[in-house]
This record gives C-alpha cells, structure tokens and sequence, in this order.
C-alpha cells in the first residue's frame, strides 16, 4: 500500500507572506486543521497549524483587545518532515504516530508539494480495512454454515 493511492492530492495551500487571520479563514471554510505553507514554485517551505493560530491568538489576546497578527511566516514550522508518494503507507503511519504527528506533507524530488496524509486520512484507511476484513468474515460464517 502506497502513500500516492491515499494521500489528498493537491491540497489547499497558502504563502509565506498570507496573513495569520486568511489562514484562519480558510482553516475554517475548508474544515482543515493544517496548511502547507509553499513558495511560488510550489515548493513545501514550512507547515502552519489550526493549533499554532489558535496560540497565537491566544497570545496576542490583550486587555485591550486583539492585536496585529502578522504573516504565517512567523508561526510556521520550518524543516518540515515530509514523505514521498511511493512510501509505504506503513512507514507512514509508524512515523505518524511515532513522532505524534497530525499530517505529513507528500513531496516530489524537487521538493514540490504533491499531496497530503493526515492522521484522518489513516483513520479512512483503518475503517476500509476493517470493514473489508468484516465482510470476509462473515462471508466465511455464511459458508460454514451452509
């Protein structure tokens, strides 16, 4: 099993230089929970989370309101790790959970942004699984009783 046959192709991305509050916006408009952030080439340049804007949110929460908010440049994480499409999605989802993970981008050799794997897309392939495996099940029931 491939990472190219389960990842998101063409995932929803943002620059550098999007403003924190855009990202937030589109977090909320395409109910996604992580961003690659690409330069304009398409290559992976860092990884922003619903997580790290909502920190940052909390922490530019003043008493006298919220303050500037700047770029995703400032709260991105640099030196992503990421995977490549002919991966196994087995390795991919030791390194999911081993480094506790949301998501890992999916890149190309020069580095450009194919695709995404997040930790519901596992959760997919562990109810394809196990519902495959239930109907084998039970068509094995079925034949040993008849």
């Amino acid at each position: 099993m491939l990472v190219r046959d389960w990842m998101t192709r063409n995932p929803v991305t943002i620059g550098p230089d999007t403003p924190v509050q855009e990202a937030y916006r589109i977090f909320r408009e395409y109910e996604i929970r992580h961003l690659p952030v690409v330069d304009n080439r398409g290559r992976l340049i860092g990884l922003v989370s619903d997580h790290d804007i909502g920190s940052l949110l909390f922490q530019r929460l003043g008493d006298d309101g919220p303050r500037e908010l700047g770029t995703v440049e400032a709260v991105m994480t640099r030196n992503v790790i990421s995977i490549h499409a002919d991966e196994q999605m087995s390795k991919t989802a030791l390194l999911l959970h081993n480094r506790k993970f949301g998501c890992l981008p999916v890149v190309g050799v020069n580095e450009e942004l194919l695709g995404i794997i997040t930790t519901n897309d596992m959760l997919e392939i562990l109810i394809a699984l196990l519902t495959d495996q239930e109907k084998v099940d039970e068509e094995d029931d079925d034949q040993a009783l008849g």
